[in-house]
């Protein structure tokens, strides 16, 4: 093979792409970004309170009765990150 050009990853396509060079010429820079908030707008989300935030924030694991997979959190109906469900324990992955 010489040449593979990838025109799908997932839900994202080449239609929906930009060159780097476009990018950086642009003054408008965030009109082409994804957060990560966006990027994983398909998981459920968990609103956390403050003492629990602060827990999982200092990398304690906290017991929630939810499937294992990759959940968005919050902390008073703010993005704070990632966190993974394994074995009914939530634990931390992505802090923004």
């Amino acid at each position: 093979m010489k040449e593979l050009n990838r025109t799908r990853v997932d839900k994202f396509s080449i239609e929906n792409s930009v060159k780097l060079s476009e990018l950086d010429s642009s003054t408008e820079k965030e009109k082409y970004l994804i957060s990560i908030e966006d990027l994983f707008n398909d998981c459920e989300k968990i609103e956390l309170d403050e003492r629990k935030i602060r827990l999982f924030l200092d990398g304690v694991k906290l017991t929630f009765k939810l499937e294992n997979g990759i959940y968005r959190v919050y902390n008073n109906k703010k993005f704070v990150g990632l966190g993974i469900v394994k074995n009914e324990l939530l634990k931390r992955d992505v802090i923004v």
